[in-house]
């Protein structure tokens, strides 16, 4: 997960801070109506599953920023707000994915999103090079709540645009198409089904978190109050760390099923987390439903109405990707060199003698300098196909061939 939660409300009234009053005019939510309400449209790029757009800060050149609906504050790059000048008022402790990190926060900044500016905005100062390095690309920052606390949003994947919409001219009809949200201080809720090989199936509240590159995570308190690792048929795992100092275990397995209303998804990966600390380990709902899932769809959010409407795009039909090679890969802190981070204990890549450490030099003869960290993955996660890697160990050069298997099925 990409995000620091500034704010969380896990129980008591809703309470959506900063939207204006409900608007007046009620309209259909078509074509024509959305276009009278747009606002700007901002380019994205999806990095295998994170949407990366441009915002800037204060007088800034535009920043790469991840637009995440979980991040309940706008988070900045340690190594940007040096750049920028930027320091921190006060240090505070806030919630990320498995536990408690320090934050230092920095009031009074003003945020450009094309046109749109955010005033008297507070960032908060983190290290995101965890992040950086897993895409493979420099992160200046994250924002999420900032824009969909104060106008309605819809992330398309055919045109590859975020579009923000005004929602105090408008109230729109979502008609048969739209979803109930439940929002509790700055998370966003929604209702999914799943279910596994055993044919047990489990339904709850799960948070919205375009954020999340993975497809689903179940939270710890939900896993062992229905013992989902007994529901395990094939799994890997591992320890894995997010904005905190401090880890979670994490089972990676296939779901049979996933159903968000009408829309199933079949063969899906998923992640199981064992989390001390941390949103991994909220009591409450049963998991987080990341952009691994969501990005199959165009979504329009209106909190202003705690309503989304999921519209399948082009990437409806794409199949999930699965782990075929046993290795994690990052890369360093140029993004020029693809690092092996992690080999999973009786994988493809294991048995063919790689190593942490080594550096991926060139798949099947093609360098892979030529590719971007998520392409290279995809590379490595055709079932049954057959690769030469060829790969640099402490200054020495050495090919190994591996067969390609899904770690999970």
């Amino acid at each position: 997960m990409t995000r620091i939660l500034m704010v969380l409300a896990l129980a008591g009234a809703i309470l959506i801070p900063g939207l204006s009053p409900m608007p007046c005019v009620k309209v259909q939510l078509d074509e024509s109506t959305r276009n009278e309400g747009l606002l700007v449209e901002i380019p994205f790029q999806l990095h295998g599953s994170v949407i990366v757009t441009e915002l800037s800060v204060d007088e800034s050149t535009p920043l790469n920023f991840i637009f995440d609906t979980g991040a309940g504050g706008t988070i900045i790059n340690e190594s940007t707000a040096a750049s920028l000048g930027i320091v921190g008022d006060e240090t505070v402790s806030r919630q990320g994915g498995t536990g408690m990190a320090s934050v230092e926060l920095s009031t009074d900044h003003i945020v450009y999103v094309e046109d749109i500016s955010f005033q008297e905005v507070t960032l908060g100062i983190a290290e995101l090079d965890h992040i950086e390095k897993r895409l493979g690309m420099q992160i200046d920052g994250v924002t999420g709540w900032l824009i969909l606390s104060q106008y309605a949003v819809r992330v398309n994947y055919d045109t590859m645009l975020i579009e923000i919409y005004d929602n105090n001219k408008f109230e729109y009809d979502f008609g048969d198409s739209g979803y109930t949200l439940e929002v509790q201080g700055t998370t966003i809720f929604t209702n999914v089904t799943t279910a596994f090989k055993s044919c047990n199936t489990f339904t709850g509240k799960v948070v919205v978190d375009t954020g999340a590159g993975n497809t689903f995570y179940f939270n710890t308190p939900f896993t062992e109050e229905n013992d989902l690792l007994a529901e395990m048929d094939t799994y890997y795992e591992r320890e894995t760390q997010s904005l905190s100092t401090e880890s979670s275990h994490v089972y990676t397995t296939m779901l049979a099923d996933l159903n968000i209303s009408e829309y199933e998804f079949s063969t899906v990966p998923v992640n199981i987390a064992i989390a001390e600390a941390g949103a991994l380990s909220w009591s409450g709902p049963m998991g987080i439903l990341g952009n691994g899932v969501l990005k199959h769809f165009n979504i329009f959010i209106d909190l202003q109405q705690q309503m989304m409407s999921l519209e399948p795009n082009r990437l409806y039909h794409d199949q999930f990707e699965v782990n075929c090679s046993g290795l994690e890969l990052v890369t360093d802190d140029a993004f020029q060199r693809v690092i092996v981070d992690h080999v999973y204990a009786g994988s493809p890549a294991e048995e063919a003698g790689l190593e942490v450490g080594d550096e991926i030099v060139q798949i099947n003869g093609a360098n892979v300098s030529d590719f971007q960290l998520p392409q290279i993955r995809s590379m490595l996660s055709q079932d049954g196909e057959e690769v030469e890697i060829l790969i640099d160990r402490e200054g020495e050069l050495c090919s190994y061939t591996l067969k390609l298997q899904a770690l999970i099925e």
